[in-house]
């Protein structure tokens, strides 16, 4: 048997089979514990639901009697014109000299350690 098998058993042995052992063999009831429950109190009973109004519904919006409506355009009355196409002409690309920005941070071996020097300093503590 291993160890874990043992644990196992003594674990059953303590919280499982010696509690319902000393559960059975009571004859009387624990002392301040009620022999008989006295019974639920009854329920208020439940207020009736109220039916809801129906919506009355919108009154159809009034129109005038003597409107005519507009006749309708049709597509082939319309004249169609061709659409022209024109290509622009091709531009010569002008390389310009860009102007080199100044490095905000230097590869030197100095400034690289007073950059780790300074996140040191300014990173929070480790107590936070």
């Amino acid at each position: 048997m291993s160890l874990d098998d043992l644990l196992g058993l003594l674990f059953l042995l303590f919280f499982i089979v010696l509690p319902a052992l000393q559960g059975l063999s009571r004859k009387a009831p624990p002392p301040g514990f009620p022999l008989d429950l006295p019974e639920p109190e009854p329920l208020p009973p439940a207020p009736k639901p109220r039916p809801k109004k129906r919506p009355k519904p919108p009154e159809p919006p009034k129109r005038p009697l003597e409107a005519t409506p507009e006749p309708l355009r049709s597509l082939e009355a319309t004249p169609r014109e061709a659409l022209k196409v024109t290509f622009r002409e091709a531009q010569e690309e002008v390389e310009t000299p860009r102007k080199k920005r100044p490095r905000l941070l230097s590869m030197e071996k100095n400034e690289i350690l007073k950059g780790m020097v300074w996140h040191e300093i300014l990173k929070p503590p480790k107590g936070w």
